[in-house]
C-alpha cells in the first residue's frame, strides 16, 4: 500500500511540469523574436510595451492553454504590426528617394531646354549644324521618358501607401474578426453567435474574446467605439439587448465609457455583431 501511495504521489507532483512544458519553446522563441526585432532597429516605447505585456502574460498564464493561446496570438499580431510598421516606414523612404531623383532630374531637363534654346538661337543665327540640335532634342526626350518613368513609379508607390494607411492596431484584431477600413471609420465584424451561448447571454468563448479584443482597443486612438448587433429573428429587442451586453462587457475590461455608445444594426449582415472605431481625424 506504501507503493502506492508513493507511486500516487510522484505522478501527481509530475502532473503540473508536464502540463507547463509545452509552453516553454513558444516563450523561448517569443523572446528571441522580440531581443531580434530590437537588435534590427529601436521600437517605439508603446508598441515595445504592448510586446512586453504580451509576453508576460504568455507567461502569466502558461499553465492555462486557452488563455496562453490567446497571449501568444496578441503577440505574434502585434509583432506582424511591428514589421507592418517598419516595411511602410522603409516604403516611406523609397518614395522620399524617388521624388528627390525626380528633382534632379527636373533639373536637368530644365538645364537642357534651357541650353536647347540656347542652340536654336544658335541655329537661327547659323552656327550650329542640324546634327547637333537632333542630338540635343534626342537626350531632351529621353530626359523626358524618364521623368514620367519616375513620376509613374512614385503615383504607384503613394497609391500603395494609402492602402496600407490602416492603424497598426486593426492587423491585431484580425486574429479575432472581420476588420475593414472604411472613411467612417475602422468596422471590426464577427458572428453574433460567436459571442452568446443564447438569446443576450454572453458565452464563455464570447466572452473570453471580448475580453481580448479590449485589450487590443485600449491601445487604439478612438474617439469612439459605436456598438452595433443586426436585427435578430427575435426581433429589434433581441438585438438591442445584445448590443448592451456587448457594451457592458467591454467597459468591464476597461474601455473608458466615454467612448462607447450603441448604434442602430440597420444595414448590417443579419447574424452580425459589429464594433465602429471612429477615429479623432475622421470627418
Amino acid at each position: 500500500m506504501r507503493r502506492i501511495a508513493l507511486a500516487t504521489i510522484l505522478i501527481l507532483s509530475a502532473a503540473p511540469v508536464v502540463a507547463n512544458a509545452a509552453p516553454a519553446p513558444q516563450i523561448q522563441s517569443a523572446e528571441q523574436r522580440l531581443l531580434a526585432a530590437q537588435r534590427v532597429a529601436p521600437i517605439p516605447p508603446a508598441t515595445l510595451d504592448g510586446l512586453r505585456n504580451a509576453l508576460a502574460l504568455m507567461k502569466q498564464d502558461q499553465s492555462q492553454p486557452a488563455l496562453f493561446q490567446v497571449d501568444a496570438r496578441i503577440f505574434a499580431a502585434r509583432m506582424e504590426g511591428l514589421a507592418e510598421i517598419r516595411g511602410q516606414e522603409t516604403q516611406q523612404r523609397q518614395l522620399e528617394g524617388l521624388q528627390e531623383q525626380i528633382q534632379r532630374l527636373s533639373t536637368q531637363n530644365q538645364s537642357l531646354q534651357a541650353e536647347y534654346g540656347q542652340l536654336r538661337q544658335q541655329l537661327a543665327a547659323k552656327t550650329m549644324s542640324t546634327a547637333q540640335t537632333r542630338h540635343l532634342e534626342q537626350e531632351i526626350q529621353q530626359q523626358k521618358t524618364q521623368l514620367q518613368q519616375e513620376e509613374k513609379r512614385v503615383a504607384t508607390l503613394a497609391g500603395q501607401s494609402q492602402q496600407n494607411a490602416a492603424p497598426a492596431y486593426a492587423k491585431a484584431l484580425t486574429v479575432y474578426a472581420q476588420v475593414r477600413a472604411a472613411s467612417d471609420g475602422v468596422h471590426v465584424s464577427l458572428p453574433a453567435a460567436s459571442l452568446f451561448a443564447d438569446n443576450a447571454r454572453l458565452s464563455s468563448a464570447g466572452r473570453q474574446r471580448l475580453q481580448a479584443m479590449a485589450s487590443i482597443l485600449k491601445q487604439a486612438s478612438a474617439s469612439q467605439v459605436l456598438v452595433r448587433v443586426a436585427p435578430q429573428p427575435g426581433g429589434i429587442s433581441l438585438a438591442t439587448q445584445r448590443a448592451e451586453a456587448i457594451l457592458h462587457a467591454l467597459r468591464q475590461d476597461g474601455i473608458p465609457d466615454r467612448v462607447l455608445a450603441l448604434a442602430t444594426g440597420s444595414g448590417l449582415t443579419p447574424g452580425t455583431a459589429e464594433l465602429l472605431l471612429v477615429d479623432q481625424a475622421t470627418p
